[in-house]
Formats: structure tokens, C-alpha cells, sequence
């Protein structure tokens, strides 16, 4: 072995407590390399920081059999991964930075070797509920907080506005609803269903692109409609993804080197329509955005089920997306309503103010998620019930016993 092999030897003994392992240790190493087994070894350092691991040397074991996996499957898809974090919150935001695309150089156009399969919703792990709204937001751009997390173990909250592309812009130019999540998890599925198609320009800017039928992403999305007026709606938000902005303000963070900047989902999008046996039919062009594309190449991405696309609750929808995270991380989550209502960044109502209000309108979302399973068969299981000082929403996935729980931590 190699001087830095023993040492990536020596440190998972020593986190783990397991050198009875020691062939498996080796032969991880060997397999998949230093850099990879160090990722997964910070991951683990990331989940005892969070919580007390009762077998850190098998929490271990699965994260590196799956790499191995990953490595020996070669070119066949794979559809179980995790959700990686990036290492710090430099390299977070350093990566979502999106690059100027120059107009006049030529790319190569390839497909991922081992690609997302298309049978789940291939989403960035940086995508959360903070970044869209429900339908009923008037406004057309406004500031949240965004929390994000790496691997160091840190979690840090920024402020994101939505609708704009500065500060000071005085252009409103919209915030991206539940529907248009939908619509992007749509397109995401198809993409991966074409395996993932991607081009790769001289100077290293990646874009994922996937072409489409504008009925094939209705069928995706459940619509049991599609006629003209479908059409001219599908058309519309998809081409708001393109439109509308998000900007990263660090006026009052910490992160150095890197100043506010924009970035929208998507980058491109065009339409076309052929007659094909007498019949007209709508295609799709779209690309990805810069900031979304690597992402996604980079597999900083987690897997979802494409049932989720079809959930009619829009407050259900939100709530899938902050408690997955959460329920992957710690295994369960409880928070009281009204902080729910803050971390989601719901638009103000009337019943926020009422606690069996707020209780009513949880219990409807709650109902269409309650029982459904992650991607990797892990079933959800979701209740309300009344804590000291407001009603508590608590979940936890099948097989976690419950204990009697405290608020946990909002993130994503």
C-alpha cells in the first residue's frame, strides 16, 4: 500500500473503532481510491456530528459498497444514490456560481457514463422548498432565507431573493411556484430517460439538454387534459424557469471571495411543431442552466420518485421537499406549525395566526404524503399532534421507533 492508502486506512479505523474489517477497509480503498473512501469517511464525520451512530463501521461499509457498486456497474445505470453534500459552504456556492456561455464555441455533445435512469426524479440536492412558492404569492419577487448544508458538518443560512437578478434591481421578474417545480422535475425525468444527454463547450461550461414532446411532459405530469390551451400553459412555465432569477446575496455573510450573483433553472428554450400523419405535434428543446447542469453531472443530486410530480397539494409539495432531506439525515424531524410555516416561507394568511387553523390546513397536505415511500422504498410517516406550545408536526421513516421528540433543526 501506498504512504497515503495507509493513512486513509489508519483514520477509518480510527473513526470507526473497527479494524476487524481491515480486508474490507483495503480492498474499498484499492477499488474506488483515497479521494472517494475520504468523501464517504467525511460523510460519516458529517452524521456523528448530527447524531450519536450506534455502528459507524457499518454506516461505512454501506456508503463504500455502494461506491463499489457504482464502479463495477461501468456503463449500466444506476438508480439508488445519495444525496451528496458538497464539502464546505465555499465550495457550495463557488460550484452553483453559474459561467458566462460564449456564444461561438463549439461543443461536444455525450452522454453521462453511468446515467441517472430515468424511472425516479434525478434533483439537485441544492433545490429546496425555500426556492418556489405557492400559487396564492402575489408577489413577484421577495427575500427568504435558504439553509444549506456540506459535509464538514456545517449549516449555514443565506439570504436568497427571488425575482430578481441584484439587490437593487428595480425589475420584478417573478417567483417559480410549486407547478414550476413540477414542470422542472418533469423535464429532469426526461432528460435522464434519454440518458442524459449533455454538451461539454472548449472552456469546460457543462449543459444538460433533453428534447421532448410537449404531450410526452404532460403525460409525466398527470395532466388527463392536453389541447391548445394546455399547450400555450406548459409553454408559459416552462419558459418562466428561463425568466426568472434568483440572486445569492452575501451582504451580510461571511463567505469571502464570492459576491452576489444570479442564476436562473433553466437556460434555453425553444419549440417547434412538425405534422406527423396528419397530426400537428409540439416538441421541446431545453437546456438546463449552467448552474443546474453541473450539478446534476456532478451527481450532487438525490433521487426521487416520480409520484411525487404528481401530488395536487402544493403545501404537500413543500413539505416532501424540506422533510426528505431531514428524514434522510436524522431519520425523523418534528417542528412546531408556526416555525413550519417560517421555514417553508409561506406566503402570509389568515390562518397562519390560529393554531387549529394552522393545524386544519397541515392535517389536508399532510394526508395526500402521509404513507408514501422514498425512492429507496423507505415508506414516510407523518402526524400532528399537540405539543407545549403549539401543534407539532412529527415524521419519521419505517423501521425509526419514535421516541418523545424535541424540535429539531429546520434545513434542507
Amino acid at each position: 500500500m501506498t504512504d497515503q492508502e495507509k493513512y486513509v486506512l489508519s483514520e477509518i479505523i480510527r473513526i470507526t473503532g473497527d479494524s476487524k474489517s481491515r480486508t474490507f477497509w483495503i480492498k474499498a480503498i484499492k477499488a474506488i481510491g483515497c479521494s472517494r473512501v475520504k468523501q464517504d469517511l467525511g460523510e460519516l464525520k458529517y452524521q456523528t456530528h448530527k447524531e450519536r451512530k450506534e455502528n459507524p463501521g457499518a454506516y461505512l461499509t454501506t456508503l463504500l459498497k455502494e461506491r463499489m457498486t457504482l464502479s463495477a456497474a461501468a456503463k449500466k445505470p444506476v438508480e439508488k444514490l445519495n444525496t451528496y453534500f458538497e464539502k464546505t459552504q465555499q465550495d457550495l456556492f463557488r460550484h452553483l456560481k453559474p459561467i458566462p456561455i460564449p456564444k461561438d464555441i463549439v461543443g461536444k455533445t455525450d452522454k453521462m457514463p453511468v446515467p441517472f435512469s430515468g424511472k425516479n426524479i434525478p434533483w439537485p440536492t441544492f433545490l429546496g422548498p425555500e426556492f418556489f412558492t405557492l400559487s396564492t404569492n402575489k408577489k413577484k419577487s421577495d427575500k427568504v432565507k435558504a439553509v444549506f448544508r456540506s459535509i464538514d458538518g456545517e449549516i449555514a443560512k443565506f439570504n436568497l431573493i427571488r425575482g430578481k437578478i441584484s439587490p437593487g434591481d428595480e425589475k420584478e421578474r417573478g417567483i417559480p411556484t410549486v407547478q414550476h417545480q413540477k414542470v422542472l422535475s418533469a423535464i429532469d425525468v426526461v432528460w435522464a430517460e434519454q440518458g442524459c444527454p449533455h454538451t461539454i463547450l472548449r472552456d469546460g461550461t457543462l449543459l444538460c439538454h433533453a428534447t421532448m414532446t410537449a404531450r410526452d411532459l404532460a403525460k409525466i405530469l398527470g395532466w388527463k387534459k392536453f389541447g391548445g390551451r394546455q399547450l400555450n400553459h406548459l409553454k408559459s412555465l416552462i419558459m418562466d424557469l428561463k425568466s426568472m432569477p434568483y440572486c445569492f446575496d452575501f451582504t451580510d455573510s461571511i463567505i469571502k471571495g464570492i459576491s452576489n450573483y444570479f442564476f436562473t433553472l433553466l437556460g434555453d428554450f425553444v419549440g417547434f411543431d412538425k405534422i406527423e400523419k396528419g397530426k400537428r405535434t409540439s416538441y421541446f428543446q431545453v437546456y438546463f442552466s449552467s448552474t443546474v447542469s453541473w450539478q446534476l453531472l456532478q451527481r450532487h443530486a438525490v433521487i426521487r420518485p416520480r409520484g411525487m410530480i404528481q401530488i395536487r397539494s402544493e403545501l404537500a409539495t413543500l413539505l416532501w421537499l424540506y422533510l426528505e432531506p431531514n428524514l434522510r439525515a436524522r431519520n425523523n424531524a418534528c417542528i412546531n406549525l408556526s416555525n413550519l410555516i417560517e421555514v417553508l416561507q409561506l406566503p402570509k394568511a389568515s390562518w397562519h395566526e390560529i393554531k387549529n387553523k394552522r393545524k386544519q390546513q397541515f392535517s389536508k397536505a399532510i394526508k395526500e404524503i402521509n404513507g408514501q415511500r422514498l425512492a429507496d422504498g423507505r415508506q414516510m410517516n407523518i402526524k400532528i399532534q399537540k405539543g407545549l406550545y403549539d401543534w407539532q408536526m412529527i415524521a419519521w421513516l419505517e423501521g425509526y421507533s419514535i421516541k418523545l421528540p424535541g424540535e429539531s433543526q429546520p434545513g434542507n
